[in-house]
């Protein structure tokens, strides 16, 4: 294990991404080449010290800068190996639900050792159920994605911790700020609530004579209306961030602009309608 006590760490979460499996392996390529430089600036500073067998440990610091990364599929696949060996499987899960991958593993697992220089990546494709009411919509859609990258070779680490997030940010997802805990609270206020209110008044137009001379029922019903109405906001909001997940892995048997075209059209649909009366109501035509 390294001497020096000067060490860089740089982290980050994941808030937005979208990959494909071409985006990943390439991605994960990139570290490849980033994790064999890493294994040479060690070399450089193990033969500084006059350490001996260096054709040795050079050899062995090149087997550990293989990457192993392990790859998660949604139907509880779990596939273990270089790069190429999971990439090129016939057993690679169409739907991904996570990926994780350090650099120190190798080194640790053979060896017990702790190289100066490694980086971390975890993708967790995970999407929120539509029907788990468990987390507060009030909060961050939940999701582990992280990176992280550590050493002391400043240069070294800087450049690494850049360049992924240079790749993650040129691949952002679509509507990730929909994951935001507070959109949610605006969604309420300035449509829910209205259109609470709009579905009660729409309950009364119907003049069904069951409630007739029992005024207290009345209220009860348009009371259970208004909070159904924001029941079923907080399943289509759940149905959104399920459709555009923040964190999101796209394949080919992928369903997803189906749903997607599902759920504007039922957005579009509720809303245009909402307009629609608020503008007779307003111009009286």
């Amino acid at each position: 294990m390294s001497d020096n006590i000067v060490r860089n760490k740089l982290s980050k979460k994941i808030n937005s991404l979208s990959f494909d499996k071409d985006d990943l392996k390439k991605l994960l390529n990139i570290l490849q080449e980033r994790s064999i430089a890493a294994s040479e600036i060690e070399y450089k500073r193990l033969e500084a010290k006059d350490a001996s067998n260096l054709e040795a440990i050079k050899s062995d610091l090149r087997i550990c800068s293989q990457l192993r990364i392990t790859v998660n599929g949604s139907q509880s696949e779990e596939l273990f190996g270089s790069i190429d060996e999971v990439f090129n499987s016939v057993s690679f899960p169409e739907t991904i639900k996570s990926v994780y991958l350090n650099s120190e593993l190798i080194y640790h697992s053979n060896y017990k050792y702790y190289p100066d220089n490694s980086f971390q990546l975890l993708i967790d494709f995970s999407k929120p159920k539509i029907f788990d009411f468990s987390f507060q919509l009030t909060d961050r859609t939940p999701n582990q994605s992280q990176f992280d990258v550590q050493g002391s070779d400043n240069t070294w680490v800087n450049g690494v911790f850049h360049e992924i997030d240079s790749y993650i940010k040129a691949r952002p997802s679509k509507f990730s700020s929909g994951h935001k805990g507070s959109i949610y609270s605006f969604l309420v206020w300035f449509f829910g609530i209205p259109f609470g209110f709009w579905t009660c008044h729409k309950v009364i137009l119907l003049k069904s004579s069951t409630f007739v001379g029992h005024s207290f029922l009345e209220n009860i019903f348009l009371t259970y209306c208004f909070f159904l109405s924001l029941f079923i906001l907080r399943i289509l909001f759940h149905y959104f961030r399920w459709v555009y997940p923040m964190i999101e892995y796209k394949s080919k048997k992928e369903r997803s602009l189906v749903h997607q075209t599902a759920v504007i059209s039922i957005s579009l649909g509720i809303i245009g309608k909402v307009l629609y009366d608020l503008m007779k109501l307003v111009l009286g035509f």
